[in-house]
């Protein structure tokens, strides 16, 4: 869940703030450092750039690695973000800003071929001046053939399994099956999604319960938070965010009442059934 939120934090920087002025330090530290300093002001693709001319001699390569992942996966979540921005303003058949926010998707995923399908699409309304028609889009949607459609929820499924939006993934894709049940690698796709989602799961599962153990109940509910959002139908991470919320509010109190009275600690692991721990 840490990395969850770091890339949460960047991706607001990237998206909400101006071009940030560097620490002085940036022009006396490493490659690393520069680099480092560029991804925390939201300077992503300049990151990206100075942690690939780091060489694998270098002592920071292995850190360097680290940093391509971290941008690697912004870029698909802001991929995917400015995707979804433009297929609303696409619905309302907005087609000016629709194609601006189409072509930010490819900016930052390249090989996203739902956006650059979507460009190509909407430049051709544009020009023959259907954006000011939405009956012709409705029409258009309506009579869409069965694989174009199907197409349509696959690139999606993809583009959310790549920014490892699970959830998300595994709805496109079951969508795919059910208009064809054959269509191209799909079932595969899915089953990886759903095998991924649940390996993503179990990791954070078992973090919020490690956390629960040593009575960090904040970072215990950021894990089991992640889990709700890979799988929102998770019972298990469901009642143990529940309890530690529960358990947050009192052990202020408890600590205390055993500060003032001497009481042996409250063992909160104890209350952890046996067959998740």
């Amino acid at each position: 869940m840490g990395s969850y939120f770091r890339i949460s934090v960047v991706l607001c920087v990237v998206l909400f703030s101006g071009c940030a002025q560097l620490n002085p330090a940036f022009w006396r530290g490493s490659e690393l450092d520069r680099a480092t300093a560029y991804y925390e002001n939201g300077l992503i693709f300049d990151a990206m750039a100075k942690a690939k001319s780091i060489p694998r001699s270098d002592q920071d390569y292995k850190a360097a690695r680290k940093l391509i992942e971290d941008i690697n996966a912004i870029s698909m979540q802001l991929s995917r973000r400015h995707m979804e921005i433009g297929e609303d303003f696409e619905k309302a058949a907005i087609y000016g800003p629709a194609l601006a926010e189409y072509r930010e998707s490819l900016k930052y995923n390249p090989s996203n071929i739902l956006a650059r399908n979507k460009i190509e699409t909407i430049g051709e309304a544009m020009r023959s001046g259907e954006k000011s028609d939405r009956n012709k889009v409705a029409k258009k949607a309506a009579k869409e053939e069965p694989e174009e459609l199907a197409n349509t929820h696959y690139l999606k499924g993809k583009i959310y399994l790549d920014s490892k939006t699970y959830a998300k993934a595994i709805e496109e894709f079951s969508a795919v099956l059910k208009i064809l049940p054959s269509y191209m690698n799909t079932a595969e796709l899915l089953a990886r999604a759903k095998r991924e989602r649940d390996k993503a799961v179990d990791v954070h599962l078992r973090k919020g319960i490690a956390y629960f153990q040593s009575e960090e109940m904040e970072m215990a509910i950021k894990e089991w938070e992640a889990v709700l959002e890979l799988d929102p139908s998770n019972k298990i991470a469901a009642d143990y965010k529940d309890r530690a919320e529960v358990i947050m509010e009192r052990l202020k109190r408890i600590r205390e009442k055993q500060a003032f009275s001497g009481e042996a600690p409250v063992c909160l692991a104890c209350s952890i059934p046996p067959a998740l721990n």
